[in-house]
């Protein structure tokens, strides 16, 4: 028995209502209906608006400019990379930037709209006042209290949602696997933060974050393969994308790798190209490139080994074993073969004496929608409803929306 120790008693009965949950997430927005295993939809976190060059030349002044406004077309997801491959004077933007949502003009805008793209066209649902689960990657804080009221703003207000539960991606990922107490290591497009999580709720004090993740260790390919095999071979990120989501992988022992013969096989070494062409990628760069999170071994740089030891030893002794027994890892980047173990061997060798030896990492085969599938869980049970904000609440608290979401947020 006490093997489920710090896991969930799920008791609650199962609600049959529909509920939205959405993982707007720095590089890919997650979304579906709860009690799915799996979103529906998986799209990357972009819009992409193009503008007529001239307005109609048949028009006055004022038709002129309601026929230019009326060429504005916006794109969303894979259509919105695509046009903004093929029109150089297209404007992109990416409203979510290291899993904090940008809360200039520009980037709230565009981030409304993705999410009323989503609502009618990726989901069909056509303002139908239903319940919502947000998935949100910042704790809840002085820092995240002014996107989580524009948020509300936006859900009731503009997409007339019936209720609204926001919750942190961490303990998200954490309910996905039945826990309720553990260490949460998340790592998605933006950043990677460890967050302990004590009875279903983050600890934010203790919670310790680097801006290096997905798109880093992507970068860091672009600039070796440029090195490799030139500028015109690397020089589409979303090809550098694919290539590390393919051939890269995390060593134990990254020096002791280094050192010895290439011995994976052919199949692991190459890629595809877009213009057909394969190539044999390096050694160097398939173990070289995700070296990033872990610091290149250098204790001056930002690691996931060096903010895990930091979230351990902020908690309270009498909860450092529960951490390191139930260390969860999450999100796109924690798919790298290789990482678990590899953030286990580090943590063992940083940790003080028992407790280095207890470190345990729990690695789910569906980890990298860790965070959607756990709200996809949350939102089935009645408790959903006694802990989301109801729009009659919305309504009579709207002199306080901050004080608000800050009570009934999580």
């Amino acid at each position: 028995m006490a093997a489920l120790e710090g896991r969930m008693e799920l008791e609650c009965s199962m609600d049959e209502q529909d509920v939205i949950v959405l993982d707007s997430g720095s590089g890919y927005l997650k979304v579906g209906f709860s009690g799915e295993d799996a979103p529906r939809a998986v799209l990357p976190s972009v819009v992409t608006t193009t503008m007529a060059d001239e307005a109609r030349e048949d028009g006055d002044g004022a038709n002129a400019e309601l026929a230019a406004a009326l060429k504005k077309q916006a794109y969303y997801g894979d259509e919105a990379l695509r046009e903004a491959m093929m029109n150089a004077n297209a404007n992109v933007v990416r409203p979510v930037q290291r899993g904090c949502v940008f809360m200039s003009s520009q980037h709230k805008d565009a981030l409304e709209s993705l999410w009323d793209h989503t609502w009618r066209n990726v989901l069909g649902v056509e303002q139908e006042e239903l319940p919502v689960l947000i998935a949100d990657a910042q704790p809840l804080g002085q820092s995240a209290y002014a996107s989580r009221q524009w948020t509300a703003e936006v859900m009731f207000e503009k997409l007339k949602v019936k209720s609204l539960a926001i919750f942190n991606t961490a303990v998200l990922s954490l309910f996905s696997t039945g826990r309720t107490r553990g260490l949460v290591v998340e790592s998605g497009e933006g950043i990677t933060q460890a967050v302990p999580v004590f009875e279903g709720y983050a600890i934010p004090h203790a919670i310790f974050k680097m801006e290096v993740a997905g798109q880093d260790i992507t970068a860091k390919v672009q600039e070796m393969m440029k090195r490799d095999f030139g500028e015109s071979q690397a020089s589409s990120y979303r090809d550098m994308q694919a290539l590390k989501e393919k051939v890269c992988n995390v060593c134990v022992d990254y020096r002791m790798a280094m050192k010895g013969p290439d011995i994976d096989d052919e199949e692991a070494k190459s890629f595809e190209l877009p213009d057909g062409k394969i190539i044999k990628v390096s050694k160097e760069i398939r173990t070289g490139a995700p070296e990033v999170l872990f610091g290149f071994g250098d204790s001056k740089l930002p690691s996931m080994q060096k903010i895990c030891n930091e979230a351990i030893m902020t908690c309270d002794l009498d909860f450092r074993q529960d951490l390191v027994r139930s260390l969860v890892v999450a999100g796109g980047t924690s798919m790298l073969p290789g990482l678990a173990p590899r953030l286990k061997s580090e943590l063992a060798a940083a940790l003080p004496g028992e407790l280095g030896r207890q470190v345990e990492v729990c690695v789910d085969s569906q980890r990298r929608y860790a965070a959607w599938i756990g709200g996809s869980m949350f939102a089935s049970m009645s408790t959903f409803d006694q802990v989301a904000i109801t729009k009659q609440e919305y309504e009579e608290g709207k002199a306080d929306v901050r004080g608000l979401v800050a009570r009934k947020t999580f």
